[in-house]
């Protein structure tokens, strides 16, 4: 378990440039003078909704025959467009491939308002040439996590975590006009597949990382696609004192966060995508979490939503990934009647009772602990349907 040091990235007009602690310095000054710069802005205004948001992009990076269902290039036309429309004050993003990645660094919006943590020089594809001028390019194989910030990155680091290559991606941004309302952002994307054994391992690296982000004495958020697939996995949350933030949102019992609903974010009933990407799958599951520290200073305004979850075009079965997206808004707690907002909103500071319940039943639910695997009949089935469909578009038959 370990800690490496990046850079962030912003737009300066002709290319994405390496943010200093001396530019970073002029963007506090411009700010404070109120001089425009080519962010949106800086910090947000007094009782300015803040919103957070995550998604699992799908990488391009799979063998032909899934590229075939999976259909990144219109995927990722559709990403800047969604991005665009959910408008995120930061978006953390999983599975980020080179190619997914340049089209982000083209988009105008993306340019003209976010900070970014990552960046592909497309001029050059020498990787060690790279590497030298942009050292965080090594995260980029095959994919990585992101995070696009309209707020500047204080600081930007990577962590190693228990059982994989991949690292978790963390930001420092200042949500409020003093440096005591810095932050920490985490993009994690967490050991996938449905056993014990990675279920183990996905809780110890949460671990690992609030190991490393507690010492750090600011509130933080972890988010991304955790893989929580079992529903006693939710003892991550329990064990570590965080608040879920769909949980706290929609397991209430206060009006209007009490809908009770599940909020699945891989969901093969409703997301047609899936069975085309991983044939005979059947799964409902919360995979994604955006998950708040104990403590963290802020009231929810509204209940976590789910994002990404309509399909591309109406007719059609693709849709922009096979997971959903979640995304919350908050204000900071800084009111002057802070029990006029416990009323109307949902404190993120503490466990709602009601929803702690759920998620410590859930955690106590250790009956079924085996992996997920089709019947063989189930399997030839699906594999056999998903062949000739394949081969029907190789054709142009469909």
């Amino acid at each position: 378990m370990s800690r490496r040091e990046l850079y962030s990235y912003r737009w300066d007009g002709t290319k994405w440039a390496i943010v200093t602690k001396s530019s970073y310095s002029e963007l506090e000054f411009r700010s404070s003078v109120n001089i425009a710069t080519n962010v949106e802005n800086t910090v947000p205004k007094v009782n300015e909704p803040i919103r957070i948001s995550t998604f699992n992009i799908l990488a391009d990076c799979f063998p032909w025959f899934v590229e075939m269902a999976i259909r990144s290039v219109e995927r990722y036309e559709w990403l800047c467009n969604g991005i665009i429309n959910l408008n995120p004050t930061i978006i953390g993003l999983n599975e980020v491939t080179s190619t997914a990645l340049q089209r982000l660094q083209e988009c105008s919006f993306i340019r003209e308002n976010y900070f970014i943590t990552e960046t592909y020089d497309e001029n050059n594809n020498d990787n060690t040439s790279q590497m030298k001028n942009f050292p965080n390019t090594k995260l980029l194989f095959p994919h990585v996590c992101v995070i696009l910030s309209k707020l500047p990155l204080i600081e930007v680091f990577a962590l190693s975590v228990s059982g994989r290559k991949r690292e978790a991606i963390v930001g420092k941004v200042q949500l409020g006009s003093t440096i005591e309302t810095c932050v920490y952002i985490c993009a994690h994307h967490a050991t996938p597949y449905q056993t014990v054994k990675n279920a183990q391992l996905r809780a110890q690296q949460i671990r690992d990382i609030i190991d490393i982000l507690e010492p750090l004495n600011h509130p933080f958020i972890i988010m991304g696609d955790l893989n929580l697939y079992y529903e006693f996995e939710d003892a991550i949350v329990i064990d570590n004192k965080l608040i879920d933030a769909w949980a706290q949102t929609h397991f209430s019992s206060k009006y209007p966060f009490n809908d009770k609903n599940i909020g699945y974010t891989f969901d093969s009933l409703k997301n047609t995508l899936i069975p085309y990407y991983i044939p005979g799958a059947c799964n409902q599951m919360r995979l994604d979490r955006i998950l708040f520290s104990d403590g963290f200073p802020a009231f929810a305004i509204t209940p976590c939503i789910i994002w990404a979850n309509e399909p591309i075009k109406s007719d059609n079965y693709l849709f922009p990934s096979d997971h959903f997206g979640l995304s919350i808004d908050f204000v900071l707690d800084k009111t002057d009647n802070n029990k006029q907002s416990e009323i109307t909103m949902m404190s993120l500071s503490k466990p709602d009772p009601s929803a702690e319940e759920i998620l410590r039943h859930n955690a106590q639910n250790s009956n079924d602990q085996r992996p997920n695997r089709l019947g063989l009949i189930r399997r030839t089935i699906a594999l056999t349907s998903h062949v000739t469909w394949l081969g029907a578009v190789a054709l142009g038959l469909k």
